[in-house]
């Protein structure tokens, strides 16, 4: 694979590739790893030395690993030439043609690392071997490690043929587009949570683009081209146009596309990302996880939940938080914000958690006992209307009362289970909810002084129909025992009612306010006790079904004091985070707008345009021709004192310059 030559009578330079054998040749042994050579070698310029070096790695198979990058550009400069200008009419099945392309991917495997190297290989390969009448592809290309000012060959020769075919450009496609397109600058969530953005990507791409964009045939067509890395081929044009097929790199409203969704799910991420900036050790822990979306849960993660749900089933299941929060890798105490992401983590699986932290409930610590039960997802604030917080309050004074005195009566658990039941006012969902409530406030009865407030914008009247209603609970199981009698006094007291009426409301005469009540006698005398008595009181089970009815009237009555002002008093405001700095945009050039720099990065791809073919990529963009190169040129000038093109048909770009430019 070498070319080999004696003295040439030409005036003409020799290709720099050329090994002249009567040229001199130092002796000793060189170092390999010595740079010896300048930016473009010539086998007729370089000195002795490094033609000694260059020849011993030869000698050695083109291998040694840590040879100056000068010796491989020279021996693909013969690469070069023996394809694109001895081999144009080869077949493409040519074993010599195989061999070469089988050199090159193995040199590549060897110095690949060398980023000038990969580059010019890369496109080498793209150029020569691509097939002249492509298929349509399965799965994208694999994408170079870093951008170039165009998108790769192979990308756009798909994405040409998914337009030509009218079909939907795959999820995978277009995120490779994404990644690749060389005027598009991805966020800082993208960029750290790649592999989490490129799954949320591809789920909300189907879903938002209804299986994918449709590409139309843009009047661009796919022209490849090569520019080599020989100076000795520097000034040849190498392309050829693919029939039928758009270049739909020169089209900027589907890839604007791809970035307004980018950024959504960027956006989507952006938390999550800015947690692992300060803690990139935990990205698996409950607190980061509950600032990402269900679905990009870990796999055992999201298994986990699925065992609870299974075991929660049409019931309800009451453990300890902290069991809860172990079962989910969690590294600690959750913050509210954190323990509301989790609320709404489990709402998104049909999961119900008491206490309700998203309507405003203080959340549970590790030692506090929760409810999980089957829901649906619903907005928190629909349950801060009056009716459903005139239910809870009447609820958790129910749970406190039936608690008082330290068990709760299969008898007392029946009538709050049904009084739930008949609250046809209102949801199905809202009464699922009251029941874990109910639930849980048995096991674990809200205090007194955590009831005050919710008691106070009450009227006398209303508190004097609390304090009854709660008096005649406590009779559901047929007895009032000293620690019940001991709980009615402190919520009078509470209430600003006279504790005294706690025992003219657990012995009510018929002529009393409540309609219907039997009369209740005491076990030892028939004189109301006083404050601080501890005796039990048998009492009449007629009164009991009067209960019912009585629930009913205080429910109606705190919904209709309970007010949407008094409600947002208590609201619970939710912490905000500030929004992570997007990226930078890098994508301008020189001070030049979006798309003049993207025009640019178009013309500096091949060394010579038709008039016709740039014509065709400015309309694509929305551009007038002579206007952006009069822009861009002018703009070239002030810097470089250089025009970036020259001519007029052919348009010729200035290679000199083009290795100056921040492309």
């Amino acid at each position: 694979m070498l070319y080999i030559t004696g003295p040439q009578k030409s005036h003409q330079e020799p290709d720099p590739s050329l090994i002249n054998p009567r040229l001199p040749v130092a002796s000793g042994s060189p170092n390999l790893t010595l740079k010896q050579m300048g930016y473009w070698p010539s086998y007729s310029t370089i000195s002795p030395e490094a033609r000694k070096a260059y020849l011993l790695w030869l000698a050695g198979g083109r291998k040694y690993p840590s040879a100056d990058i000068g010796y491989v550009f020279l021996f693909f400069y013969g690469l070069e030439r023996r394809v694109l200008e001895d081999m144009t009419g080869e077949n493409r099945g040519s074993p010599e043609l195989a061999a070469i392309e089988a050199e090159i991917h193995r040199l590549l495997a060897a110095y690949g690392h060398n980023r000038s190297f990969k580059g010019y290989a890369s496109r080498f390969l793209e150029f020569a071997f691509a097939p002249a009448d492509p298929e349509t592809p399965g799965a994208p290309p694999a994408l170079p490690e870093e951008r170039g000012f165009e998108l790769p060959l192979s990308l756009r020769i798909g994405l040409g043929l998914f337009a030509r075919d009218q079909k939907p450009v795959p999820a995978e496609w277009a995120l490779a587009w994404l990644r690749a397109d060389p005027n598009t600058y991805l966020r800082t969530p993208a960029l750290r949570c790649h592999e989490h953005f490129a799954t949320l990507f591809k789920q909300q791409y189907t879903d938002e683009l209804r299986g994918g964009l449709r590409l139309k045939v843009n009047r661009t067509k796919l022209k490849i081209s090569y520019q080599p890395a020989s100076s000795g081929l520097r000034y040849a044009e190498y392309s050829r146009t693919l029939p039928g097929l758009p270049d739909v790199s020169a089209v900027t409203a589907p890839v604007a596309e791809l970035r307004k969704l980018a950024n959504k799910c960027s956006d989507a991420l952006d938390a999550y990302s800015r947690y692992l900036g300060r803690n990139p050790d935990k990205a698996l822990a409950l607190e980061a996880l509950l600032l990402l979306p269900v679905a990009l849960w870990p796999t055992e993660v999201r298994a986990e939940l699925g065992a609870l749900k299974n075991r929660v089933g049409d019931g309800m299941v009451l453990i300890p938080f902290g069991e809860l929060a172990s079962r989910l890798k969690s590294s600690g105490p959750l913050s509210r914000d954190k323990m509301l992401g989790l609320a709404h983590a489990l709402e998104s699986l049909n999961l119900g958690i008491e206490p309700d932290v998203i309507a405003g409930t203080k959340a549970p610590k590790a030692e506090d006992k929760i409810v999980l039960f089957p829901t649906l997802p619903e907005d928190g604030a629909v349950r801060l209307t009056p009716t459903y917080v005139a239910a809870t309050v009447t609820l958790d004074l129910s749970c406190a009362a039936a608690r008082a005195d330290g068990e709760v009566s299969p008898h007392e658990m029946l009538h709050l289970s049904r009084q739930v039941d008949s609250w046809a006012h209102l949801s199905d969902a809202h009464r699922k909810r009251l029941k874990a409530r109910l639930r849980l406030g048995l096991e674990q009865p809200p205090t007194l002084a955590s009831l005050k407030k919710k008691m106070e914008p009450l009227s006398g009247e209303a508190k004097r129909a609390v304090g009854q209603f709660l008096a005649h609970l406590c009779q559901a199981d047929g007895l009032v025992s000293p620690e019940e009698v001991k709980f009615l006094e402190r919520v009078y007291k509470t209430l600003g009612l006279d504790t005294q009426l706690v025992y003219s409301d657990l012995h009510v005469a018929p002529e009393a306010p409540l309609k219907g009540a039997a009369v209740a006698v005491p076990a030892s005398r028939t004189e109301p006790k006083k404050a601080g008595a501890t005796q039990s009181f048998t009492l009449d089970h007629e009164r009991i079904a009067q209960l019912h009815k009585e629930t009913e009237a205080v429910s109606a009555l705190l919904a209709g004091i309970f007010t949407d002002d008094t409600l947002n008093e208590a609201a619970v405001p939710q912490e905000e985070l500030p929004a992570e700095e997007p990226a930078k945009a890098e994508s301008s050039i020189l001070g030049l707008s979006e798309d003049y720099s993207s025009f640019v990065r178009h013309l500096v791809s091949r060394p010579l345009w038709a008039r016709e073919d740039l014509g065709d990529v400015a309309a694509d963009m929305e551009l007038m021709l002579d206007g952006a190169l009069e822009h861009i040129n002018e703009a070239m000038l002030d810097i470089f004192e250089a025009p970036l093109t020259e001519g007029d048909d052919p348009i010729e770009i200035n290679q000199e310059l083009l290795e100056q430019l921040p492309l």
